[in-house]
């Protein structure tokens, strides 16, 4: 991954989510706490509400003292209710004397009793009257039932709350489970053999990290694949043509010998003593090209270390020199080159190893009756090199294409490209080099 661009550890992303999550899960606590209180008050409030929950919690007290045999003389047993009914809160009156009281903290009514209007009594602060055993009594009762209803109501809304938050976590940890599966599947495609399959990189975290690894390691695996088949042909076609091109030279190299073997004169003065050097000469030529030809096949890019210099510095003085030379093995040459003011991205070894093929077969090709043209045209960005030279037709030695095939491998490195074309007996080269 590019080491410039941020990356979001998958612990800090999980944290952050965590608070994110905790925050909107909050923010729906806090309102659903709000909407249910408002909806609880008005509804405690409601005076039938209130009236019909008091009147409830007096039958069940009432149910309670009958069911228990409960006197007046002993009001101890109330307490058992009241533990079952926490919030409810009871004083109970017989005459104008409070005989019990559920808390101390309870402060006791002063009450004036009308005994023309007993009702006003019943009705004033929530009384109820209450039958036990040895006598009726009034009881006063305080009921905060809406406390229940918010206990009911935070624990609705803690349970959405977490719920809230367990549903945004599994959102955000399915998407990085998602991511983990969706490598196992292509890593598991991979494994079958299927290595131009791409590896899906998404995200900036460990899991994007290792997926572009993975990606990484498949490319590697592509490009050994590759090289390690460029090896395979080749040394497949570097037998091939060691077995064909060698077995004719060396089948006359053989006559020629067995001949002498059978003149009476000595060797040094036999005539096919030159003609056995020359077809030693040409195996070896042979062999040189057929190795040349495997260097072409797995010569990889990786290997190729350019750098960016101006045309004349890199093609001047290879140019002049092998001009020079095939001009002292006696050709005439029409040099109408003329190098641009420009850039190019090259690898001096390479540019040495590529004039020094093509100049060569200039020397086993060319009819030095003949001069030997050399060109030079710009074409947008592009420098085109052009020779031409007439075929020397009576030559014996006939070419394999594998100093050409050299030639092309070292131009496709450079990004440009090597054409050539045959017409009649003139051979024409074209060499494309990218300028800047």
């Amino acid at each position: 991954m590019n080491s410039t661009k941020h990356e979001y550890k998958l612990n800090h992303k999980l944290i952050l989510s965590a608070i994110i999550a905790f925050f909107i899960s909050g923010l729906l606590f806090f309102v659903l706490q709000h909407v249910a209180y408002h909806f609880i008050k008005i509804y405690c409030e409601n005076p039938k509400v209130v009236s019909s929950h008091l009147e409830q919690k007096a039958d069940s007290l009432q149910q309670y003292i009958s069911t228990e045999n409960i006197q007046l003389t002993d009001l101890s047993q109330l307490d058992v209710w009241e533990k079952g009914n926490a919030l409810t809160e009871v004083a109970i009156y017989h005459g104008k004397k409070q005989v019990y009281s559920s808390s101390p903290t309870l402060p006791e009514l002063s009450i004036r009793i009308n005994a023309d209007s007993e009702k006003d009594i019943l009705a004033w602060n929530n009384g109820y009257i209450l039958t036990f055993q040895d006598g009726d009594a009034v009881a006063f009762i305080h009921d905060q039932f809406q406390h229940r209803f918010r206990d009911y109501a935070i624990y609705i809304n803690l349970t959405l709350f977490f719920v809230c938050f367990i549903t945004i976590m599994i959102v955000f940890i399915r998407k990085k489970v998602s991511k983990i599966n969706t490598l196992v599947q292509e890593i598991r495609i991979l494994e079958g053999g299927n290595l131009y399959y791409p590896i899906t990189v998404v995200g900036n975290d460990e899991l994007s990290s290792l997926a572009q690894e993975v990606d990484d390691m498949r490319k590697a695996f592509i490009v050994r694949e590759q090289y390690a088949g460029r090896v395979a042909a080749a040394s497949n076609e570097l037998m091939t043509g060691i077995s064909h091109d060698l077995r004719t030279p060396l089948t006359a190299l053989i006559g020629y010998l067995e001949i002498m073997e059978e003149e009476a004169c000595p060797a040094g003065e036999s005539p096919f003593l030159g003609k056995c050097k020359n077809r030693a000469f040409q195996i070896k030529g042979l062999v040189n090209n057929l190795f040349e030809y495997f260097f072409a096949a797995t010569t990889e890019q990786l290997q190729f270390h350019p750098k960016i210099r101006s045309v004349k510095e890199a093609l001047q003085e290879i140019i002049k020199e092998h001009i020079c030379l095939i001009e002292q093995s006696g050709f005439t040459v029409i040099n109408e080159i003329e190098l641009p003011n420009a850039d190019m991205l090259t690898e001096k070894a390479m540019v040495q190893r590529l004039f020094d093929n093509l100049f060569s077969n200039i020397k086993k090709y060319a009819d030095p009756e003949f001069p030997v043209r050399f060109h030079s045209v710009i074409e947008k960005e592009m420098f085109l090199l052009t020779i031409s030279n007439r075929i020397y037709t009576s030559s014996e030695e006939k070419g394999t294409g594998i100093g050409l095939k050299t030639c092309e491998k070292i131009m496709s490195l450079h990004h440009g490209s090597l054409l050539y074309n045959e017409q009649k007996d003139i051979y024409t080269l074209y060499l494309r080099f990218p300028i800047k």
